[in-house]
């Protein structure tokens, strides 16, 4: 069959979720537009949030977060399961009555004004039958709103009402069963783990399959097949990888969801790093960007198309100059390009098997997703394999809530070898249960000062976050863990490891050196934590000399109350 140019509608409709599109953006708010419903891919908080409401468990239902969250197109979702069809009327609430005689009103924007009425009116309004207490009316209001503007608007409120929400935004267990307050910046769409510990991505895959079409997605696509630009056309490039199973041409399944998982890993490291929230605004536009670019079908079959290609999928994921790239998802994304290390004898067969194609960052980026895992270790032997930048201790911080107290202290005891190598001291320094912090003197001495902690006084937390459906089971990607340190005191200290300090520490005990300028100025926290930790033992010190290589003092400070003032011992003993 003779190739023509073809022009796929859909590409151009899809395009439109990205923030950055060159032809407008309107896909990226709400559900305004048949596209944006024949896409949206539900929770599992839909289902659980109707039920609630039609059995009267909640009264008042509250959907707060960040701007792009996804609250208003939830709640235009959930407001279509209770038969209200119009979720875009011309009045600042919605109301609608149900046939047993439940009245709903809804405002699926808290921070919107409406004609002469002020967001704060309108917030009023809603709120109002709730200022003290649960309604005696048969009525549900559900509300989306901004936790910003919600915390403006509680500022000078003292009723209960007022006083609940703000011990639910202040992450405090409910005092009013009748509110259902769900904070939408408390969720992990990029992975959650399952009753059996298991790592589940579904959200994702619904996402992109809906991307491409869904169910329908093997006709929309179709046209495909026949276009004279198929061979050099980025979108259907990238398709054949990340496309669902009813696409024609696709890779083979093994290698298909090997490149789906990567995508993932991608943005799961994202969201252990902590930098940012990732919003389903955010992530929609990202993978609509990364999937299809923002080059049109008359681009793709232009004579000259060939002479200036667009970039492929990879590329766009990690490199930070590609065309019409913004947003702070992505410039995440760029810190993780596997480009930025390298493995001599794998980049060796990386440049023979792309030569004169890729240069080798693009060979990299490209085998990072295209390369199955037995394939790499065969370029480049035996465990070899090609992750993301800092990328090889994640999957040890993801499961650390998952974890027994014997693999917790495993984990435990490498992060305190590496706290003790953030500065060098002697071998002696180093011994089994205790870790060393270096101490420095005003003045410059060949004597190396030390104070040490015990490895039993610190402890792992990393609290799994929620999902909103308590009846899954399911539990969301930990953002976030922490080392916690018990004083002499009683009280604690804690320490906030991100994804880049937990893969620094591990990687200082195995022999990484960081400097002393680099630790100040990149995780100014730690050098805090290790301050604390300094501070509350300055009773005992331990030094070393060299002139001296394996001996160890104890210095230890004695004070006496003398009944008109204080006398200080310091007393000098071998340790060793």
């Amino acid at each position: 069959m003779e190739r023509q140019p073809r022009r796929l509608k859909w590409l151009s409709e899809v395009q439109k979720a990205y923030p950055g599109a060159r032809r407008g953006n309107w896909e990226t708010h709400g559900l305004d537009s048949p596209f944006a419903h024949q896409t949206y891919v539900p929770t599992g908080l839909e289902e659980a949030l109707y039920r609630d409401v039609i059995n009267r468990r909640f009264r008042l239902v509250v959907l707060c977060g960040n701007p792009g969250d996804g609250k208003t197109a939830l709640l235009q979702k959930l407001a279509g399961q209770l038969g209200i069809d119009k979720t875009r009327q011309p009045t600042g609430t919605i109301e609608h009555r149900l046939p047993d005689g439940l009245l709903v009103r809804l405002n699926l924007d808290g921070s919107a004004a409406w004609e002469t009425s002020s967001s704060n009116d309108l917030l009023n309004d809603l709120l109002r039958p709730f200022a003290n207490g649960a309604p005696a009316e048969d009525i549900v209001h559900l509300l989306a709103i901004n936790d910003g503007r919600l915390m403006g608007w509680l500022d000078g409120q003292t009723t209960p009402l007022a006083q609940s929400l703000r011990r639910l935004l202040n992450g405090q267990p409910s005092d009013a069963p009748h509110i259902g307050f769900f904070h939408l910046n408390n969720r992990s769409l990029v992975g959650e783990f399952d009753q059996h510990g298991n790592l589940r991505t579904d959200f994702l895959d619904q996402l992109l399959d809906q991307l491409y079409g869904g169910a329908e997605a093997g006709r929309i696509w179709q046209k495909c097949q026949t276009c004279v630009a198929q061979p050099r056309c980025r979108v259907f490039e990238a398709a054949r990888y990340f496309g669902p199973a009813n696409l024609s041409g696709i890779e083979d399944e093994r290698r298909r969801q090997h490149a789906r998982q990567q995508l993932y890993r991608l943005f799961q490291a994202v969201h252990q790093r902590g930098k940012i929230h990732i919003t389903i605004r955010e992530l929609r536009g990202a993978l609509v960007y990364i999937l299809f670019g923002m080059a049109s079908c008359d681009t793709y079959c232009k004579a000259d198309g060939a002479k200036k290609p667009y970039p492929p999928f990879w590329e766009r994921a990690f490199r930070v100059a590609t065309p019409d790239r913004q947003g702070r998802l992505l410039e995440e994304l760029a810190s993780f390009d596997p480009a930025l290390e390298a493995h001599a004898r794998l980049d060796r067969a990386l440049l023979r098997h792309y030569r004169g194609v890729h240069r080798l960052a693009e060979a990299r980026r490209r085998a990072y997703f295209t390369w199955l895992p037995e394939e790499i270790e065969q370029a480049g032997g035996p465990g070899t394999t090609l992750d993301l930048a800092r990328g090889r201790h994640l999957d040890t911080l993801r499961r650390l809530p998952l974890m027994s107290d014997e693999e917790k202290q495993a984990v435990l005891a490498r992060l305190g070898r590496g706290l003790s190598r953030l500065e060098p001291l002697p071998q002696p320094a180093y011994r089994p249960g205790r870790i060393p912090f270096r101490l420095h003197p005003r003045t410059p001495t060949d004597t190396m000062f030390w104070v040490e902690t015990r490895l039993e006084d610190f402890t792992l937390e990393s609290p799994l976050l929620g999902t909103g459906v308590s009846e899954t089971g399911r539990r969301g990607l930990p953002a976030e863990a922490f080392l916690v340190y018990r004083l002499p005191a009683g009280n604690t200290v804690r320490l906030r490891l991100t994804a880049d300090l937990f893969h620094v520490l591990l990687e200082l005990e195995g022999g990484y050196q960081l400097s002393a300028a680099t630790l100040e100025q990149t995780f100014a926290h730690l050098s805090l934590f290790i301050e604390q930790m300094i501070h509350a033992q300055n009773q005992v010190w331990y030094a070393w000399h060299p002139a001296q290589e394996e001996r160890v003092y104890r210095l230890a400070i004695e004070t006496r109350d003398l009944g008109f003032g204080y006398h200080q011992t310091l007393r000098i003993v071998p340790e060793n």
